[in-house]
């Protein structure tokens, strides 16, 4: 049972919005209510939402004995993606904390390809079908900044919609080579001509749902009742999953909401801002949500990012409402 939130969003949030938050029945994880706002069947960019899939699939490979908390990984140019990454050697564990905690675009893409993309991709699509999770942060970026016309073409937004009309099998093929081709270049370069990209005549705001990892708020929020809890892993991987989570973006600061756990994953991008998350309370009872805003008017990450703490107040409020009826 679904109905539209009664509450307003906070003042400034413009462009295009959806938001579904429910509460969950803790053994089936089926939703009992709902609150949404816009069309929560909309298909919109993740942004870096995505991570915790990440992390929960090399978590099992820990359970599975094919990784350890304890494996090292190297940063190099290839894997390197945009804006501050882990220099060196870094355990597993370390990147795993980095890429939910600081969001780590390059700690994010060393799970990712160690997991492995279309292992990911086609693991996402079997719990979610309407969840695609096909691209690493830098395989996107680059080519959302025309630096693969290999194969995206010359005309990188005509070359999106291509990929974003393929069906899935097709998309796997073109996310491999995508990402292949990522590792050509340099994660200063993909930032660099990414600021002249988003900053020009040629931004198409359709190219982040054609290129980026996407979902419904619905479909999502399912998703998420699924994997924040951490039921899928053991407990040792449990615990590091849960608590990594729980250092996530965002709450609040003084929540009104009395929470024994809340995982939470925040993600932005130029006009883009998203929020996930999953909550426990002491009386047993389990709420997930998912935020999804694309095409605002406020375009800069850092300006959307602004919007966080307004929103997330209000997220807690549609919880709350949802916690009151019994």
């Amino acid at each position: 049972m679904s109905s539209p939130t009664p509450l307003a969003l906070p003042t400034g949030v413009t462009g295009h919005v959806s938001f579904y938050a429910a509460e969950y029945d803790p053994k089936t994880r089926q939703p009992l209510r709902a609150l949404t706002l816009g069309n929560p069947e909309d298909l919109q960019p993740l942004a870096s939402i995505f991570k915790p899939l990440i992390l929960q699939g090399v978590l099992q490979d820990v359970d599975a004995g094919k990784l350890r908390l304890n494996t090292v990984f190297t940063t190099t140019a290839a894997n390197r993606s945009i804006e501050d990454y882990p220099a060196g050697n870094n355990t597993l564990q370390v990147l795993a904390k980095r890429a939910i905690y600081l969001s780590d675009n390059t700690a994010s893409d060393i799970l990712q390809l160690a997991y492995g993309p279309e292992r990911l991709a086609r693991a996402v699509r079997q719990s979610s079908p309407c969840t695609s999770v096909l691209l690493t942060t830098k395989a996107w970026w680059g080519a959302q900044a025309g630096l693969i016309p290999s194969v995206m073409t010359t005309n990188t937004a005509a070359g999106a919609r291509v990929f974003g009309a393929q069906p899935f099998a097709q998309r796997l093929v073109t996310a491999k080579n995508l990402i292949a081709a990522s590792q050509k270049l340099t994660g200063p370069d993909v930032e660099r001509k990414l600021d002249v990209y988003f900053n020009g005549p040629t931004y198409t705001a359709d190219m982040e749902v054609n290129l980026q990892n996407t979902s419904t708020a619905r479909a999502y929020t399912d998703l998420m009742a699924q994997t924040l809890s951490g039921a899928a892993l053991k407990p040792t991987t449990r615990k590091v999953f849960r608590d990594i989570l729980a250092t996530g973006c965002c709450r609040p600061k003084a929540p009104k909401l009395n929470a024994t756990y809340w995982a939470a994953k925040a993600g932005s991008g130029w006009g883009i801002l998203t929020l996930t998350g999953y909550v426990e309370t002491p009386d047993g009872r389990n709420f997930a949500y998912t935020y999804l805003n694309d095409s605002s008017v406020t375009t800069d990450a850092e300006e959307m990012e602004k919007q966080i703490r307004p929103v997330v107040l209000w997220i807690e409020q549609n919880i709350l409402a949802l916690r009151t009826p019994r």
